[in-house]
């Protein structure tokens, strides 16, 4: 063969291999997007848990774990996990998480007084309604009763704040707070009668009669009406027992107080 014939073989052998070779094959691989989504979770939950646990070991407790404490018949005295004291009145609980030492906040249904233990790093916080009561630390009073609030304040300086309104309560002095009010007003506390869980007496002195019908209504859960209007504004100055009698508690307000007329009912009791 000549060598132009052996270059036109050649070539001609080359353009059949190349026509006879087969394209590569790609395979798809397949994966349980299921199982991976499982695989994906577990490792989630391991790091969670790693994370938890570092939270609990850094901040000396549990956040997920509430305390709750509550009172029915009786009033309970309780300190809480930073030394602060907490008198919890009948029917009434407060509620805060495990790591309260270094996060004081507590929510409170009812009436408590609070002897908050000073920290200034760690600010005491009260939640109950719409309202945080907040201080460093002193003592004041707490109660909410029909969604209305009143905080007084015995020693020391409170924060009472409420959406965008603020005050600063200081000893002695009280705010009343209605669901429909758009603004804090400061009052002046006149008596210590809703120290009456804490120390077991009712201490009126020049205190309204209205006011102290209140407390006792409050208190006894008792049924008692002033018929005269005029005898509402009656300056009363009494100390009273909690441990007496209903009766006997109007009879001393009746001695002390002529012009008022004490009748007895089914239900209760008339002032008249």
């Amino acid at each position: 063969m000549s060598p132009l014939g052996e270059t036109e073989a050649w070539e001609k052998f080359k353009e059949k291999r190349a026509t006879r070779r087969e394209p590569a094959k790609v395979r798809s691989i397949s994966l349980n997007t299921g199982w991976l989504r499982i695989a994906a979770a577990f490792v989630f939950l391991i790091g969670g848990g790693w994370i938890a646990y570092y939270l609990y070991d850094q901040r000396g407790g549990n956040p997920a774990e509430l305390v709750s404490i509550k009172t029915t018949n009786t009033v309970r005295v309780d300190t809480l996990p930073d030394g602060s004291i907490v008198h919890i009145n009948k029917n009434s609980s407060i509620t805060y998480a495990g790591d309260f030492e270094s996060r004081r906040e507590i929510k409170l249904i009812g009436e408590a007084f609070f002897e908050v233990k000073h920290n200034e790093q760690v600010p005491f916080t009260v939640r109950v309604n719409d309202i945080n009561i907040r201080d460093v630390g002193t003592a004041f009073n707490v109660k909410s009763k029909q969604q209305n609030t009143e905080v007084i304040v015995e020693s020391g300086i409170v924060q009472v704040s409420r959406s965008a309104n603020s005050i600063r309560l200081t000893p002695n002095e009280m705010v009343r707070i209605k669901p429909e009010d758009k603004q804090l007003k400061i009052e002046k506390s006149t008596d210590r009668l809703y120290n009456y869980y804490r120390s077991n007496t009712f201490v009126a002195s020049g205190t309204p009669l209205w006011r102290l019908v209140d407390m006792l209504n409050e208190a006894y859960g008792s049924d008692i009406e002033i018929a005269n209007s005029a005898l509402r504004n009656a300056k009363i100055t009494v100390t009273i027992r909690y441990e007496d009698s209903l009766s006997e508690i109007l009879e001393v307000i009746r001695t002390t107080t002529p012009e008022i007329h004490v009748n007895k009912t089914d239900h209760g009791f008339i002032l008249k």
